[in-house]
């Protein structure tokens, strides 16, 4: 069963309809979710064959090996993370950092398909201007909204002038196929220092700094972006111990704790050669979850992530 999980959040600088504060709720297949979308390594087996399922099966087991829940759902680092040095650390950091951008977007912003720019930049040959300034993520809506952010994580508290510093990459996109994103967010995931030698709980802080003038316009293939969103987790389902799930293609990990898959009419769009739309993809997923008799749902954008990490992220391993 996955585990229930909790993180306060902030946002400043956002226009009237977009929370400024509350709490993040969402549970260790989540993060796990998150985790996987947010990855770089590319789903195309013909290049780079199971490099994407290796760093997803790192990333996700940074949950188990460093996060802790409190009984009041509260995220802290736990013994082992605060041993790690410091390159380590920021390892860490940049991975949570991420996920927890991919898990605010999607609850506070509908973002449901978000990914690293560099993986479909990667996967498609696709240049995205001079010099590495961009964001982190892009994604869309179901509305086909688009959505960039820059990522931060830190192991200890946020400094004071990151805020500012978010803006030169966050605001690096001026526009998407001629639309301009409806929100560029930078969200920093960090530990606060309570004390000397304590830390406080995980939290988020999202702004909305104004847009850099040499922003760029650039050029996505939907269908492409669709396949390149999807092929990680069609790799995932298709290797590991198959799950019979009606409606469902899903590989288990043993001794992971991990199922992943996707639902089989996304499946089967994306290993197909029929062009995906947005129609296309509404569709199968709308009649999978008409069809599904299952007690095990699974996300929004039409995967499958689930978890059993309740007895490691429940060690008393943590200051708090």
């Amino acid at each position: 069963m996955p585990t229930l999980l909790e993180a306060p959040f902030t946002a400043q600088g956002f226009p009237a309809g977009i929370p400024s504060g509350g709490t993040l709720t969402f549970t260790s297949d989540d993060l796990a979710h998150a985790l996987f979308t947010t990855g770089r390594a590319p789903g195309d087996q013909a290049r780079h064959g199971s490099a994407s399922l290796w760093e997803f099966i790192h990333r996700a087991s940074l949950i188990p090996a460093y996060l802790r829940r409190t009984s009041t759902r509260a995220i802290h680092k736990s013994a082992l993370a605060q041993d790690l040095d410091r390159s380590e650390k920021v390892g860490l950091s940049y991975a949570l950092g991420q996920a927890m951008t991919a898990i605010y977007c999607r609850q506070q912003l509908g973002v449901d398909f978000l990914m690293h720019v560099d993986r479909y930049a990667t996967r498609q040959g696709v240049a995205f201007g001079l010099g590495r300034k961009r964001p982190d993520l892009f994604g869309t809506t179901s509305s086909g909204d688009w959505v960039v952010a820059e990522a931060k994580g830190r192991s200890n508290g946020m400094e004071s002038g990151l805020p500012s510093q978010l803006a030169a990459q966050k605001s690096m996109i001026k526009s998407i196929n001629g639309q301009k994103p409806a929100v560029a967010l930078g969200c920093v995931t960090s530990f606060p220092i309570l004390y000397s030698g304590v830390w406080d709980r995980l939290h988020v802080d999202v702004v909305d700094p104004p847009q850099e003038p040499e922003a760029v316009d650039i050029a996505v293939d939907l269908n492409l972006f669709w396949r390149t969103y999807y092929e990680p987790f069609v790799l995932a389902a298709g290797v590991g111990e198959a799950v019979d799930l009606p409606g469902y293609v899903i590989s288990r990990f043993p001794g992971l704790g991990l199922q992943v898959g996707l639902r089989a009419a996304v499946h089967e769009l994306v290993v197909g050669n029929e062009p995906i739309t947005a129609d296309l993809l509404g569709v199968a997923i709308a009649e999978s979850v008409a069809d599904d008799r299952s007690d095990r749902t699974g996300f929004p954008d039409g995967t499958f992530v689930e978890t059993s990490w309740a007895d490691a992220l429940g060690v008393q391993d943590y200051d708090a």
